[in-house]
């Protein structure tokens, strides 16, 4: 991941987000309030999520929907972040957590989720496979 300033914001509505200037390099702004209600694994994810954002440009593209930048980014942090992480996204996005028009459905991003981590899975064999289904079951 490329180094990017991570700059406190307590009057940012979300947990985190990408801040772009003009002429600035991006800065990712986060909420220590919401953060600390949401707890560390979870902010973690949404950290994971802005910083793909970054790694894809999507601060520099305008060829696809924001919806859809969304659903990259939530793939991104999923095949990006360590699985402790991604189990904890998917815990609240499963009960329905994480919902908004840009994001979709909270049930839904979980979806998009479990599918990111199986694919990377599936690409490191059986063993990465049973530890993927076996980090599912604990979290249920």
């Amino acid at each position: 991941m490329q180094e990017v300033e991570e700059r406190a914001d307590l009057t940012l509505p979300d947990i985190a987000a990408v801040h772009t200037e003009p002429g600035q390099a991006p800065v990712i702004l986060y909420n220590p309030v919401l953060c600390h209600h949401a707890g560390r694994t979870l902010c973690e994810f949404y950290r994971y999520h802005e910083y793909g954002h970054l790694e894809l440009r999507h601060h520099k593209r305008n060829d696809i929907s924001i919806q859809q930048e969304e659903r990259e980014a939530d793939r991104w942090a999923a095949t990006h972040a360590p699985l402790r992480v991604v189990m904890a996204a998917y815990r609240y996005f499963s009960n329905g957590g994480g919902s908004s028009p840009f994001h979709g459905e909270g049930r839904s991003r979980a979806a998009r989720l479990l599918m990111s981590t199986e694919s990377v899975a599936l690409s490191s064999g059986p063993a990465g496979y049973r530890r993927i289904r076996e980090h599912v079951a604990r979290a249920f």
